[in-house]
């Protein structure tokens, strides 16, 4: 009798201890779900969070994008190609700075022609460009084109550069600028009649300093000339290279006659012409 109530205490102590274990595993699962749970839902926040600030740093800036088009929009077609050419213009003469090979490099990659007086001879004199490419000599004038024009469409160049004025001037045959224009317009579109697929290059005319004003009492009027060709340019829609700005800031690259160039003026004339090449 005894035997048997130990073995119902027993019995009783064991299946408490296994309703109390039951109980311990069940919180515990409750616990590790809950867990899981808020695990789960900070992974849901972050993610939440990084992906409102991704679409919020995608959306500003497809919203600059748009401010931006919608600002070129305001923008005259003409101003921002001024914009893009002036960035280039200074990258160009930038490399005639820092890197006078790669000038070359450029010019020599396109098919050129120079034609010119005294002055264009450096090109060649120089060794910077090949004789062939330059058509110019001592006291050359832009009416020389005329008998050169066999010679000129034999060569086939894609890019003529005129490059003449000095004797122009000195001659007297034009004594005003208009009239040179005038002449100069004439002569180019002869080369663009004769050569359909070249473009033309205007330079201006590299004035007179110094002791090279004295020479002739029309030098010290080279700037009204200039003024006259740039004039006629962009009336005709011709390429005008304006080369003034680049001989006030170079003035030191003058020979001392005051009238020719330096050999290191070459390079910045070159980059200068490169700068109205499409």
């Amino acid at each position: 009798m005894r035997d048997e109530t130990k073995n119902k205490r027993t019995n009783k102590a064991k299946t408490a201890k296994i309703g109390m274990d039951g109980k311990q595993k069940n919180l515990l699962f409750k616990t590790a779900i809950g867990v899981a749970a808020v695990a789960v839902l900070i992974v849901i926040i972050v993610v939440s969070v990084k992906y409102w600030q991704k679409s919020a740093a995608e959306e500003a800036q497809i919203s600059a994008g748009i401010h931006y088009l919608e600002e070129l929009e305001k923008q005259d077609m003409t101003e921002i190609s001024g914009n893009i050419k002036s960035i280039r213009d200074a990258n160009l003469m930038n490399l005639a700075e820092m890197d006078e090979s790669a000038v070359w490099a450029v010019l020599d990659e396109l098919n050129i022609l120079i034609l010119g007086d005294s002055r264009a001879v450096g090109f060649y004199h120089y060794e910077y460009v090949p004789q062939a490419r330059v058509l110019a000599h001592g006291g050359g004038k832009i009416t020389d084109i005329d008998e050169e024009l066999d010679q000129i469409k034999a060569i086939n160049p894609e890019h003529i550069f005129l490059c003449f004025g000095l004797n122009d001037v000195g001659i007297g045959y034009w004594p005003t600028g208009e009239e040179y224009a005038a002449l100069c317009d004439e002569k180019i579109q002869l080369l663009q009649r004769e050569l359909p697929n070249a473009t033309v290059y205007l330079n201006s005319i590299l004035p007179a300093v110094g002791a090279g004003l004295e020479r002739d009492p029309d030098y010290p009027r080279i700037g009204e000339y200039n003024e006259a060709l740039k004039a006629m340019c962009e009336e005709k829609g011709y390429h005008f290279i304006d080369n003034t700005p680049l001989t006030e800031e170079h003035v030191d690259l003058y020979a001392a006659d005051g009238l020719h160039m330096d050999e290191r003026f070459y390079k910045y004339w070159a980059a200068n012409m490169l700068t109205e090449v499409d």
